[in-house]
């Protein structure tokens, strides 16, 4: 308690998962499966073991790297490591990763999130055979609800700083991941004798893609699989580097230890489990 910081381990851990469990357990894996076949998936495998290193390397430096301030408030990530540690000649870089993180947030973020909670209130209200043909009408007021909620909420939450996003990551995340999980696994146990076979397409298709995918090019398969594994834990984005900077503790290996749990959980549990329910 008496180490330097705003937060816990467990609720750095929970606000850094807060922002990569989500979409991309769902919407990224089924992209990825779509894409690329079943044998996406391993390649996601592959993507998250060394997304574990990532966040490792990029977590403990922003814990090793960060300015307390006289309010006791912390300040830390890739635009601060990069400054602190490469040096006061290098501020342009932090303040070019710092400006293309900002405008990214925005899409990755932002805008993808939203689009798929839209297309998933359209199927809960119209159902998923009308949701398209609904009407324009009927399709922005949709939009504009979802969107202007969403706004009131993540600006309640936000404005209160990292400890109340912290404070409430540490309430939903764990809620969140068993709901989701429980439910999956519940259909899995409903179809326990796929799995197998369902972890051994995953295997054979991961080497030799099939000729939908792609046009039957490996490639398509390894690409689908990488990017909707970085899309899903954010390994090397940075964002998961500026909540754990705020974790209180002296040690910044420990803190890197904690974010190697992230694509752990993210990618290598839930999306292994998310893409055996698609498959």
């Amino acid at each position: 308690e008496e180490d330097p910081g705003e937060i816990s381990h467990f609720r750095a851990l929970c606000t850094a998962l807060s922002g990569t469990v989500g979409t991309g357990n769902i919407i990224g894996v089924a992209a990825a499966v779509l894409m690329g076949g079943p044998g996406a998936l391993f390649w996601m495998w592959i993507t998250a073991i060394v997304g574990m290193a990532t966040k490792f390397t990029s977590c403990t430096l922003a814990v090793h790297f960060r300015k307390v301030d006289e309010a006791g408030e912390v300040h830390g990530g890739p635009m601060h490591f990069i400054e602190m540690g490469m040096g006061a000649r290098f501020k342009w870089l932090a303040v070019v990763y710092a400006t293309f993180t900002a405008i990214a947030s925005f899409g990755i973020g932002n805008m993808f999130q939203v689009n798929s909670m839209v297309g998933a209130v359209k199927g809960l209200i119209f159902g998923s055979e009308t949701a398209a043909a609904s009407g324009a009408d009927a399709d922005l007021a949709i939009r504009l609800t979802v969107g202007i909620c969403t706004a009131f909420v993540v600006a309640f939450v936000i404005i209160g700083g990292i400890k109340r996003i912290a404070s409430w990551s540490g309430k939903i995340v764990p809620f969140m991941c068993f709901f989701y999980v429980a439910g999956a696994l519940f259909i899995l146990a409903k179809n326990a004798s796929m799995i197998i076979p369902g972890f051994s397409m995953i295997l054979t298709q991961a080497f030799s893609a099939p000729e939908s995918v792609s046009g039957g090019l490996l490639g398509g398969v390894i690409r689908s699989g990488v990017s909707r594994g970085l899309f899903s834990n954010e390994a090397g984005l940075g964002s998961a580097a500026m909540a754990h900077s705020a974790a209180k503790t002296n040690e910044p290996v420990r803190e890197g230890l904690v974010a190697m749990l992230e694509p752990f959980i993210d990618t290598l549990v839930i999306c292994t489990i998310t893409g055996l329910v698609i498959i």
